[in-house]
């Protein structure tokens, strides 16, 4: 029995031994790391990974390789995230990046700087997976091959395909938006042809970078949805449109869309499924800003009607979008049509309901819209119940009674 029991603690004790032979993972948020290597003469290495993330999990045994661990503990000082831990959330909030892919690995200099990243793919064998790994390590050590050396690359002609997918990867980390525009313009002219578009490569770079509805990949995708559908499959394919259109519509170019724009987008999100009341929703409020911009009050009128005949707004989203008419119209052509919306959409009510802090502001942008229109009387009136109703449910009055002030 005491043989037994040495041979089983020997066999645990070797077990723990083949366990800890990959890479040695400290327990350090990114300062902490980074000092740390800086200290130690090495770069700071971090992985971040997602849970539930296979590629992550192929790539959690291949870390805990001894060949591995050899080169990374005697190069890096190293840690690993989860992608929604605190100590993740920290990272990107102090170097200002974007997880754009997992697992996803991250290197920087002693001066804090992000110098490499790169995202290692699944291999067929372990030993190829193993020099993957390996490689991405090389890389950062090397800087002619790190990505913080793609801007020099990039401006000396390189236009490689690789190369230019790794750059879009780093330009997304990095939050490098106008390089992302660049690149992707670069893919415009490099998938031309149906082959090209419709291709694993090009549905990548599609649902991966694309971030402007009026690139031609952009515009080849939503023209041939069924196609891509039939290709792989209509999960990924609405996935893709999304991230497009989502990205067209809140990222670079936010500012700055025509009003036709952003209906396009409100189109192309109906065609990829989405219900046409609920994609009025997430375009109403850029398309009532384009029209501000175009000095085009009228056409923010005729559409907000439209809408609200479709939609059906709640009290809380007429209290947000009065107070947008308000604040951002460029003239007074709108304040008839808002005294009407408000008596509308408070018709449905009994005296009682009424009081609630939302109609309360709601009676405040009418009486707004009153003094615009020089009805002072009907303004001070509609300013008094937003006054009495604030007091009933302690929605801060004296905000309300500067209103009413106008009139007195």
């Amino acid at each position: 029995m005491r043989t037994l029991g040495l041979l089983l603690i020997f066999i645990a004790t070797l077990s723990t031994s083949s366990h800890a032979q990959g890479i040695h993972f400290q327990e350090k948020g990114i300062d902490e790391l980074i000092a740390e290597a800086k200290r130690q003469n090495k770069l700071a290495f971090v992985e971040i990974y997602l849970k539930g993330c296979p590629h992550c999990e192929a790539l959690a045994p291949v870390l805990d390789e001894k060949k591995v661990g050899d080169f990374y503990d005697s190069t890096f000082v190293s840690a690993k995230y989860e992608a929604n831990s605190p100590l993740s959330k920290a990272l990107q909030e102090k170097k200002k990046i974007l997880y754009s892919e997992f697992p996803l690995f991250l290197f920087f200099d002693g001066s804090g700087q992000l110098i490499h990243q790169g995202t290692p793919i699944d291999k067929p064998t372990r030993p190829e997976f193993i020099q993957e790994v390996l490689r991405h390590g090389h890389d950062a050590l090397s800087p002619a091959t790190r990505t913080s050396s793609y801007p020099a690359r990039y401006a000396q002609g390189d236009r490689n395909l690789d190369f230019l997918i790794n750059y879009a990867r780093y330009a997304k980390t990095t939050r490098d938006t106008a390089q992302l525009a660049v690149l992707t313009q670069e893919f415009g002219k490099l998938f031309a042809l149906p082959a090209d578009l419709e291709s694993q490569v090009g549905f990548f770079i599609i649902s991966r970078f694309i971030d402007d509805m009026q690139n031609p990949m952009a515009q080849y995708f939503f023209s041939h949805l069924d196609t891509y559908r039939s290709k792989y499959g209509p999960q990924p394919v609405q996935q893709a449109g999304e991230s497009v259109l989502y990205q067209s519509l809140y990222g670079r170019q936010t500012n700055t869309l025509p009003s036709t724009d952003i209906i396009a987008i409100r189109k192309a999100m109906e065609s990829l499924g989405t219900p046409a009341p609920i994609a009025a929703q997430r375009t109403i409020l850029k398309e009532l800003e384009a029209y501000f911009r175009e000095n085009n009050t009228a056409a923010a009128t005729a559409r907000f009607d439209e809408y609200r005949a479709s939609n059906a707004p709640k009290i809380i989203d007429y209290a947000y979008l009065m107070r947008f008419f308000n604040e951002k119209a460029p003239d007074n052509s709108y304040a008839a049509s808002l005294v009407t919306w408000i008596n509308d959409a408070l018709k449905p009510f009994k005296p009682v309901a009424l009081n609630r802090a939302e109609v309360a502001e709601l009676y405040r942008e009418q009486s707004e819209a009153y003094w615009r229109l020089g009805k002072k009387a009907e303004g001070k009136q509609a300013a008094e119940k937003a006054v009495a109703i604030a007091k009933i449910v302690k929605e801060k009055p004296e905000t309300y009674a500067k209103q009413l002030a106008k009139f007195q």
